[in-house]
């Protein structure tokens, strides 16, 4: 059912080979597809899985079409918004299955099928914008952007500088490259994780750490890259020992990708944090019409069934949490 998409071919290296120049391909088609096979036929798989390029599924979710609008959360919109007729969202089409790229090059994902239901609920057209990950906030925080989605957790650090409405929630697990097992999952002290510039994961093993030391064990160290396309092939690569990441992506990532593997459980006495759907800081007009839109959508169940599709039911976050953010 899940996917390998054309994007973008950001790095492939290991060993010395690491030192060659980075070349970024975006929104790339057959031709391309070609031309990298011609390149690196040997190396094509894991470049395709370790950085996200996931051929779509014909049945993806196209559940705005079927989504009637929500006139109470259509009318608590911003008249400017109302008005515009697009709800412009910023994410990063690197993280399946939560938002990527088809093989038809549209976004797709658990996060751009619920945006585009959402936007269906408010009357508007959803409009994608393509960002690194820690340009999402950022982006939204200055009214750039409405809406900021990419399984993006709502942590105290970005609760400060943006709203935020919850809508799923899961426990972490860790990829290690094949074959380089972890034992105790109760015990990461020592190791070297892979990590994604600006992701919850950086505060998460920042608490494990600390907790590490103050116990007389090493401490765990941090590798980070600047989005998770990178971070991804540099654990295939076996750049690092590790790579914390929600349950549900470790999943479909060591399904597809050969060069990983999931370790069995979750990483136990770790800070939970809800994933949520961020709005500019103090916009109560935009965060209420977003959170009725959602609570519409659970009602109706499109929610549920966009988790279905997915197989991440168990995601979904209470209707009393989306209540509260409504009010």
């Amino acid at each position: 059912m899940l996917p390998e998409e054309l994007g973008e071919l950001l790095r492939r290296a290991v060993g010395k080979r690491e030192e060659r120049e980075m070349t970024v391909m975006n929104k790339v088609g057959t031709a391309l597809s070609a031309a990298l096979l011609m390149v690196v036929p040997t190396a094509m798989p894991l470049a395709m899985l370790a950085i996200g390029l996931f051929v779509a599924s014909s049945t993806a979710p196209a559940m705005a079409q079927s989504v009637a609008v929500s006139e109470s959360a259509r009318a608590a919109l911003p008249a400017k918004v109302r008005d515009s007729g697009e709800l412009k969202i910023a994410t990063a089409l690197q993280w399946a299955p939560f938002a990527y790229r088809s093989e038809k090059d549209e976004p797709i994902g658990i996060d751009i099928g619920l945006m585009k239901a959402l936007a269906a609920k408010l009357g508007l057209k959803p409009v994608f914008d393509d960002l690194k990950f820690p340009a999402i906030v950022p982006g939204v925080s200055t009214g750039r952007y409405q809406v900021g989605v990419d399984q993006i957790s709502m942590s105290p650090e970005r609760l400060a500088a943006v709203d935020m409405v919850p809508y799923f929630d899961t426990g972490s697990s860790v990829l290690v490259p094949t074959g380089k097992a972890i034992k105790d999952l109760g015990n990461l002290c020592g190791l070297t994780f892979v990590v994604t510039q600006g992701s919850f994961q950086v505060r998460q093993l920042q608490q494990l750490s600390e907790a590490c030391v103050a116990r007389g064990a090493q401490p765990i160290a941090q590798q980070l890259y600047p989005s998770s396309a990178e971070s991804l092939l540099a654990i295939a690569n076996g750049r690092g020992d590790a790579f914390l990441t929600a349950t549900p992506q470790g999943v479909y990532i060591a399904r597809i990708n050969p060069k990983v593997e999931l370790m069995k459980g979750e990483v136990p006495n770790l800070e939970r944090s809800p994933a949520g759907i961020a709005v500019e800081k103090g916009n109560v007009a935009m965060r209420k019409a977003i959170a009725l839109a959602l609570l519409s959508a659970m009602e109706d169940g499109s929610y549920k069934t966009i988790l279905d599709e997915y197989g991440v039911t168990s995601g979904a976050v209470p209707i009393d949490s989306v209540r509260k953010a409504a009010q």
